[in-house]
This record gives C-alpha cells, sequence and structure tokens, in this order.
C-alpha cells in the first residue's frame, strides 16, 4: 500500500526580513485538533499566552454561524518540527503532517476555537511561520500585541449607526449626546467628543456609560424623546449654574459620579419642589456642587459619588422649621 500523502492546500510565501511566512485558508477539522497554546500558567518557564475564555469563543461560534459574519483576519501559526511543513514553490501548495502539536497558535487563540465551536465548518485564515526558535515566537508575540492598535471604542459606537446595527437604547444615547453638543443652550455644547477620548471633553463612551445609569430610574419610564432631553438638559446646566470649578463637569469620573446620583437628585426636587425646571434642579444639587474636593486626591466615580451622597442627604435633612 503507497503511504498516504498528507493534505495540501494552495499557499503563497511571503517574506519580510529574516521570516517567511505562508498565507493559506485551512478546513477548521483539518487545523483545530492539531494547534496547542503555550499558556504561562500552564509553562511559566516557556508559555507567554494567556488564559483562554470560552464565553468569547462562543461569541465568535455564535457570530460566524448567523449567515452574516466573516472575519478576514488571520491565526498566526509557527510550525513546529513535528508538522514537517513543506511548500512547492511550482505548484504553490503547502502540506503538513497532522500531529497534536504541529502549529503553536501565536495569535487568534480565541478565533481559531470559535471557528472550531461553530456548527458551519468554515475554511480558517491563516498566517503560518516557519522554522522560529521559542525565543523568536514569544518575541513575535508581544510584537502582535503591543504594535496592533485597537479601533477606540468612542469611534465604533459613532459608526454603529452607519453600520444599521444601533439597539434603541443606543439610538437614545446617541441622539442625546449629538443635541447637547450642538444645542447653544446646553452646557455640553462644543465640550463633547464623539469618536475619541480628548482631554477637557466627555467622550460618548463615558457619556453612554453614566447616562445609561440615568436610563434605568422609573422616573424618566415613559417620557417621550424630546421631554428626556430637557430633563438631561435641565440637570447638567443646573451642576453647570452652580458648580465654582466648571471643569469638574467635563472630568469623567465626576460626569458619571453626577449621573449615579441622577435618581435620588430628581425624586428629592420632584417631592420638594414638584417640578423639574433647572432652577429647582440648582437648588437641589447646591449641596453638591458647593462640595470643596481640594486636597482630596485623584477622587475615582466611587469617591466622588460617595461624597455627594453624603452631601445630598445631609442637605435634604429634617429642620425645626419644616414642623
Amino acid at each position: 500500500m503507497p503511504e498516504k500523502r498528507p493534505p495540501s492546500y494552495p499557499a503563497l510565501l511571503l517574506t519580510q526580513n529574516k521570516h517567511r511566512f505562508y498565507f493559506s485558508t485551512v478546513p477548521v477539522d483539518d487545523l483545530f485538533d492539531n494547534c496547542f497554546v503555550a499558556r504561562r500558567e500552564e509553562d511559566p518557564q516557556k508559555g507567554f499566552q494567556r488564559a483562554l475564555s470560552e464565553s468569547r469563543a462562543d461569541d465568535i461560534s455564535h457570530y460566524l454561524s448567523s449567515g452574516n459574519g466573516s472575519i478576514p483576519t488571520n491565526v498566526v501559526l509557527s510550525a513546529q518540527p513535528e508538522a514537517q511543513l513543506q511548500y512547492n514553490p511550482r505548484s504553490k501548495l503547502l502540506s503538513f503532517v497532522r500531529v497534536s502539536r504541529a502549529f503553536l497558535v501565536l495569535d487568534g487563540q480565541h478565533r481559531l476555537w470559535g471557528y472550531s465551536k461553530c456548527p458551519t465548518r468554515h475554511r480558517v485564515p491563516v498566517a503560518i511561520y516557519d522554522g522560529l526558535s521559542r525565543a523568536e515566537e514569544a518575541r513575535l508575540f508581544i510584537d502582535i500585541n503591543t504594535n496592533q492598535r485597537g479601533v477606540p471604542a468612542a469611534l465604533l459606537l459613532d459608526i454603529k449607526q452607519l453600520a444599521e446595527i444601533e439597539k434603541a437604547t443606543e439610538t437614545l444615547l446617541r441622539t442625546t449626546f449629538d443635541q447637547l453638543q450642538t444645542d447653544s443652550l446646553s452646557a455640553l455644547h462644543g465640550k463633547l467628543s464623539p469618536a475619541k477620548s480628548i482631554t477637557n471633553r466627555i467622550s460618548r463612551v463615558t457619556f453612554n456609560r453614566a447616562l445609561s445609569t440615568a436610563l434605568k430610574s422609573e422616573v424618566v419610564r415613559g417620557l417621550k424623546q424630546e421631554d428626556l432631553y430637557k430633563l438631561m438638559r435641565n440637570y447638567l446646566n443646573a451642576f453647570d449654574a452652580e458648580l465654582p470649578d466648571k471643569k469638574l463637569l467635563v472630568k469623567a469620573a465626576y460626569f458619571e459620579a453626577m449621573f449615579e446620583m441622577f435618581d435620588e437628585v430628581v425624586r428629592g426636587c420632584m417631592t420638594a419642589r414638584e417640578n423639574l425646571k433647572q432652577s429647582s434642579l440648582q437648588e437641589a444639587i447646591r449641596p453638591i456642587a458647593k462640595l470643596d474636593f481640594s486636597g482630596r486626591g485623584s477622587l475615582t466615580k466611587k469617591g466622588f459619588s460617595e461624597l455627594m451622597q453624603a452631601a445630598f442627604r445631609k442637605g435634604a435633612a429634617v429642620s425645626a422649621d419644616m414642623l
């Protein structure tokens, strides 16, 4: 019986400086069982990969099986001697022996696992390095994970509308953000940054995180969008009018702490003043706005929030003239 030849796949050879690697696509069933990961916790001396997150792999699997998803980026592998990697430059075919540790995964371990979990058996785009030492593999892993920069989260939020994948809450947050940025009567007019983080500007990420807290309040449930916008503008303008240090309004930790207080402040204002006009909200938040944070160092959202709560509740205490 003639010896069965190992499978082969169309591939392109690319040389960059001293490194050679091959671009190809390999059926996931021909690939997954032949790959391994050098995890740091399993091999402190030679491992360098992070631990796997099964939930992340599941997300990738669901995305690939949705019928619309695609992942064009390569999984990066390093062929081990056991793979007996061979490339025919004339036929441009790449072959390897199917063994359990044929390829070390340098980048894309979650993608590869997601492909394996997906009911649809896709081909996996791969870039395969050959002849690397373990030190070279570790250096390449460092290069991949330090030189590649992810897209800013604010930009991804900003273009969700364009991609037609916004949820209803995201649409509400986006329109409120855009209105507050362009409305000349808004305390945040010109002080928001839609697509990236900028000093002395509130990013869309911070804004969404802060207002998402406020939107959970029962007091805003059922409000029309234009009425919700007026309330948010009144709330922000009240702080802006009362704050001695206007820069606090665009400090991310302070901004988020303000909206941690939103439900309590609005309920208190409705009970005591029976309206939510800016002037009434100013009276309600005055004990908070007058807080002096000098000498307290760099406070987190939790730090600001705890001080605000203490000041507001103290200011709302019962006095004799109320009786």
